[in-house]
């Protein structure tokens, strides 16, 4: 007899300070990669070590410009905004995934991110950010699973799990997703210097109408 897998969510958490044309890209991977039955995509919150954030209520603003509802209908995979987070201070992603964990006890939740935050660097002393910084980033790391998405300009993740550098039952997705900046994005504003390349137009109409990064 055949048994059904568990439903399979995947929860992506994103400054969105600006969204960038990476950030939909990254979701379109997500959505278009047949492995999950709902993508949660959570905007932050205010965060201590980001003191150059936006409001969130513009931050969601763009998120929802980025990820209107004629882009939703179109991806084979359900697509939520969750602002859950953005409502306040930002929540560590031990806690979020707990939550989520609570809120769908029959589904599998897994976590989406870049290799970025899982490459070993020398100034961490050979760990990588999750590790490094995250709270409960070891707990994090076993207990639970990935979806990591390679990026350009870093090591490919599944090098890193043949190194052991990432662990073997993290899900790793081969389709690369281009490496735009936010920081770019809003250095090039504060220097008058042109960003539309980098920005879907709703999101670049809503930065210049409201005088953001300026």
């Amino acid at each position: 007899m055949r048994t059904e897998r568990a439903k399979r969510i995947a929860v992506v958490g994103s400054a969105a300070n600006p969204v960038t044309k990476a950030h939909r890209e990254f979701a379109e991977v997500l959505t278009e990669s047949g492995r999950f039955d709902l993508i949660l995509w959570l905007p932050s919150g205010s965060r201590l070590d980001k003191p150059d954030l936006v409001s969130s209520e513009h931050r969601v603003c763009m998120t929802e410009l980025a990820f209107n509802e004629a882009w939703r209908k179109k991806q084979p995979t359900k697509f939520e905004i969750d602002l859950r987070e953005a409502r306040g201070a930002s929540i560590p992603t031990a806690i979020l995934l707990r939550e989520f964990e609570q809120e769908y006890p029959d589904a599998e939740i897994i976590f989406a991110t870049g290799v970025d935050v899982l490459v070993p660097r020398p100034e961490y002393g050979g760990k990588c950010e999750v590790l490094h910084h995250w709270r409960e980033g070891e707990s994090l790391m076993k207990n639970w699973t990935f979806v990591v998405l390679p990026r350009e300009g870093y090591p490919h993740p599944r090098l890193l799990q043949e190194k052991g550098e990432i662990p073997a039952h993290f899900i790793v997705l081969e389709r690369t997703v281009g490496d735009i900046s936010s920081t770019e994005i809003r250095r090039r504003i504060a220097h008058g210097e042109p960003f539309d390349d980098l920005v879907d137009p709703p999101v670049a109409e809503y930065i210049r109408a409201h005088k953001l990064y300026q």
